[in-house]
């Protein structure tokens, strides 16, 4: 099992807002993976985890608080950060209630500097839990 932990792992649909999260993260000379299937995705997660892990939802794809758990209980989950980030159009953007595995709701488009000070949080989260 790889221990590098040296990528972003964006799950979700590859389409517009998939691509869009690619393009930020990849502008910030991050590796990306993405995959389009949750259960691929926690597989994917158990195997060479990321330090930052985007859920991009839809209005059909209410999954996003079950993957994080999943992703969660699969690694140490102190060393990753999970956002779930949604269309400004979708009508449910707004986050669940019993989503606590989940540290940060975003809504489409997501800027390049908060995605530096999103990639950058997860890479001191990551260390801190490293070195403890």
């Amino acid at each position: 099992m790889e221990s590098s932990q040296d990528y972003i792992l964006v799950v979700g649909r590859p389409d517009r807002e998939v691509a869009a999260a690619r393009a930020v993260a990849q502008a910030l000379q991050s590796a990306v993976v993405v995959i389009a299937s949750p259960q691929q995705a926690v597989v994917k997660a158990q195997h060479n985890p990321p330090y930052l892990v985007i859920l991009v939802d839809d209005d059909r794809q209410v999954w996003s608080p079950q993957i994080a758990r999943e992703i969660r209980q699969s690694i140490e989950p102190e060393r990753v950060v999970i956002v779930s980030l949604t269309a400004s159009s979708e009508s449910g953007w707004q986050p669940c209630e019993n989503s606590a595995e989940i540290d940060g709701f975003f809504v489409e488009p997501i800027s390049p500097a908060v995605m530096h000070t999103l990639r950058d949080s997860a890479i001191v989260q990551k260390q801190l839990h490293q070195t403890a």
